[in-house]
């Protein structure tokens, strides 16, 4: 099991607040152990439009047949050799017997006093994200993004990256919901989806 360096990144973000998420939230963010495995399945996965398909294919995200999918969230605990830690996420979902996989490093940045999520095995986009607390669930909004290309970090305008929200709260029987949901400023929602998920065994 992996030891964790430090302060989980939700932990050194929010605070004595992440105290008062749900069981469930709490449990999964806080990441006493230094990692965890959540399986389950996808109840909504969407994408519309120009933005959709080019949102979808980025991410990963696809809008046929996806409604009951295997899903499974591994997170872990690293070190982010600033002193402090990073979860390594990883959420994967079987489409069509394929496996697809999203992959992102997410770290308190203790000089901007923010999360950034690196997103990608080559880490080729970063956003700031913005948490809180919603009825007992975490909800994260990005901020300001870049695009990293050959060596160069590129400022994204809104008005090109529009947003994003995650959202991870506790169904009635217990089980942790998640969303993601993309939006642009002009052009509404235009990707997403929703599981639900339990707690499981890394294989």
């Amino acid at each position: 099991m992996t030891q964790a360096p430090s302060l989980a990144p939700l932990s050194a973000a929010l605070g004595p607040a992440l105290d008062l998420a749900a069981p469930a939230v709490r449990a999964h963010l806080g990441m006493a152990n230094g990692e965890s495995v959540h399986l389950g399945v996808i109840r909504r996965m969407w994408r519309r439009g120009p933005l959709g398909a080019l949102g979808g294919r980025l991410l990963r995200l696809d809008s046929g047949h996806t409604a009951g999918a295997r899903f499974a969230l591994q997170t872990e605990l690293v070190a982010d050799g600033h002193g402090g830690c990073a979860m390594v996420w990883e959420r994967t979902y079987v489409l069509k017997n394929t496996p697809v996989a999203g992959v992102g490093r997410l770290r308190w940045d203790t000089q901007r006093r923010v999360l950034v999520d690196d997103v990608g095995r080559r880490r080729w986009l970063e956003v700031e994200l913005l948490p809180c607390l919603e009825d007992r669930a975490v909800v994260m909004r990005s901020g300001r993004q870049w695009l990293r290309v050959l060596g160069l970090r590129l400022p994204l305008p809104a008005l090109v990256a529009g947003s994003a929200r995650t959202r991870e709260w506790e169904e009635p029987d217990g089980r942790l919901g998640l969303s993601l949901t993309l939006h642009h400023p002009l052009f509404g929602e235009y990707a997403g989806y929703e599981a639900v998920l339990s707690p499981g065994a890394r294989r």
